[in-house]
């Protein structure tokens, strides 16, 4: 299960943030340090989050524009960063901190959906995944974190029918396709 939270991770993250050359304030000099941090953030492999990338993201937050988008956008990054390092409580805030600068980030809220359930917290995750799946960016990933609590809370017919949906709402993903296989083998 842990290379499908990984896969996911790295699908939501990649949808979530976009790579910002250089969002540092009107200066017409470039910190070429700030700089940097900001590129390694956004464009470090979730997969492999270490110590320096999340460190990264921190420096970059730190030195952005006072933009709640952006700062927002880096704290998402940060908290899927700490998702896939294991550091589940930290992602936890960085979510939430995200999600308070920009209340429309929904990927903020799925990441909140899948910190609270690597925590056990599985009342929570549902709520939510419930929340983000009106909305299309998100809608799949929701349905799909949705599938992968029911399936842990032993509700079998609840994760193959929320796999179904973020499987017809994006097709070309495959890993509701292979959850959707291994329920009915």
């Amino acid at each position: 299960m842990r290379n499908i939270l990984i896969s996911t991770f790295f699908v939501a993250s990649m949808s979530a943030v976009p790579a910002f050359a250089s969002d540092f304030g009107d200066q017409n000099i470039v910190n070429s340090q700030a700089d940097q941090n900001m590129q390694l953030c956004m464009g470090s492999d979730i997969d492999a989050a270490t110590s320096k990338t999340i460190r990264a993201c921190t420096k970059a937050y730190k030195a952005s524009i006072p933009n709640y988008d952006v700062k927002s956008d880096i704290l998402t990054r940060r908290g899927w960063l700490q998702l896939s390092a294991k550091n589940y409580d930290r992602a936890s805030r960085d979510f939430k901190s995200a999600a308070k600068l920009n209340s429309v980030n929904e990927i903020a809220y799925l990441g909140e959906g899948f910190a609270a359930m690597l925590q056990a917290d599985y009342a929570t995750a549902i709520a939510y995944f419930n929340d983000c799946m009106t909305h299309n960016e998100a809608a799949p990933l929701a349905y799909y974190g949705l599938g992968m609590t029911k399936e842990l809370t032993g509700d079998k017919s609840g994760a193959f029918e929320a796999y179904s949906k973020a499987a017809k709402l994006r097709p070309d993903w495959q890993a509701p396709q292979e959850e959707l296989s291994r329920i009915r083998a």
